[in-house]
């Protein structure tokens, strides 16, 4: 019931989040990972090999990021990921949120460094 009631609230979302071991194996498999949190936040924490665009400037940097790679978007909750992998999606970018954020992904025991 629950998975029912969730696909229905997400709708044309389905498939846009992934757990930490999901958006890692991606990252493995050539994706790019988008932090898309303010200069501050990735000052304070950073997952290495990341690219940094905040969210409210993603619309005018499009031509930064590639349509022939998966973009894994994370920021510090999961919030604003899914904002900007629908931004994405909506420009032809084959988007995902991680799911969690930056903290799912410390929790999963993946490295984070200082920015």
């Amino acid at each position: 019931m629950l998975k029912w009631l969730r696909g229905l609230l997400e709708g044309s979302e389905s498939g846009v989040n992934v757990s930490a071991t999901e958006a890692q194996a991606l990252m493995q498999g050539g994706a790019l990972l988008l932090d898309v949190r303010s200069k501050g936040e990735r000052q304070a924490s950073l997952i290495p090999g990341s690219k940094h665009i905040p969210v409210e400037q993603l619309a005018s940097e499009l031509g930064q990021l590639p349509k022939s790679k998966v973009i894994v978007c994370q920021c510090a909750s999961g919030h604003r990921s899914r904002i900007a992998a629908r931004q994405l999606r909506a420009q032809g970018f084959d988007a995902r949120s991680l799911s969690g954020g930056i903290t799912a992904w410390k929790n999963a025991g993946f490295p984070v460094r200082k920015g």
